[in-house]
């Protein structure tokens, strides 16, 4: 077996965002997950937790920390949707009364701005160059408890009513709780999740090729099989065939660390450096699949 062999957790039915995020975090907003009217989501970032108002589909986009709601009513309307340090509304009220640049070339202008409550919002209007269209209208309202969520609503006019009172629900309905930095896989059960699971990995040259199976059972045994074709058979030439012996993993949080042991005793032990990133799991630096094995007793 190839030391710096990759390990190919087969995709399977079950998916790690079902399993991780499932059990530690209650409708935590997933990346790239769509959410449909009456879902719940929950940001522990900013102590806010809300639900998706009738007529949208929400998405956080991959690498961004703007969740994006879109109409789902067949005319054009996006709300934009973002965290923020807590800050004082009235003076954040005369910040949109002066203007906000969204781009180089367009400054968004609050007009008459309201307060009610922990509550600011306001229509406003663009300025500058190459202006959207004029049958656009713009709505940005700010809600804040130890933290804010600021709101920006973009709409056709004839849909601007509907998107102004769907961010208005959206805030005044949302629940707002002390702020708090959590890492999705605290206590996360690595023997429990890796039990039970069919490891593959294979590299192929023109030369050779190789491919490895391994089934990691629940009483802590894994099976091995490794098939050596060409230049491979000289490559770490001791691990070949049928091999047997006992797995462990330790890990903390989203990391761990997997050994096979093997029952061969000249055979060194083999370790592979597990993590999950943004919910995907990688082995040795490469993304990687899991599914369930029935070579196990």
């Amino acid at each position: 077996m190839n030391r710096s062999f990759a390990l190919v957790f087969f995709i399977g039915i079950i998916t790690f965002s079902q399993m991780t995020f499932g059990q530690n975090l209650k409708n935590r907003i997933q990346p790239g997950r769509m959410y449909n009217a009456g879902d719940s989501i929950y940001t522990p970032r900013y102590g806010f937790s809300g639900v998706i108002p009738q007529g949208w589909v929400g998405v956080l986009p991959r690498e961004t920390e703007v969740f994006l709601l879109n109409s789902s009513t067949g005319t054009f309307g996006e709300i934009f949707v973002f965290g923020r340090e807590k800050t004082d509304l009235a003076q954040l009220a005369e910040t949109w009364k002066a203007g906000v640049n969204i781009s180089e070339t367009v400054t968004l202008k609050a007009t008459d701005p309201k307060i009610e409550g922990d509550l600011l919002f306001a229509h406003a209007e663009a300025a500058g160059n190459y202006l959207p269209p004029k049958n656009y209208r713009a709505f940005a309202a700010t809600r804040c408890g130890e933290a804010c969520i600021t709101v920006l609503a973009i709409s056709l006019e004839e849909n601007a009513e509907l998107a102004s009172a769907s961010v208005l629900e959206f805030l005044k309905t949302a629940l707002l709780s002390t702020p708090r930095e959590i890492d999705p896989y605290e206590g996360f059960d690595w023997k429990g999740f890796l039990s039970g699971k069919l490891l593959i990995s294979y590299e192929g040259f023109i030369d050779g090729k190789q491919q490895t199976k391994i089934n990691l059972c629940e009483d802590g045994s894994f099976r091995a099989a490794v098939s050596k074709k060409g230049i491979m058979k000289d490559n770490n030439p001791d691990y070949k065939g049928t091999m047997k012996g006992q797995w462990t993993v330790d890990g903390k949080n989203s990391e761990a660390v997997l050994t096979f042991t093997f029952e061969k005793k000249d055979l060194a032990p083999f370790v592979v450096n597990l993590k999950f990133v943004e919910e995907e799991l990688y082995a040795n630096g490469e993304r990687h699949y899991a599914s369930q094995t029935e070579k196990c007793d």
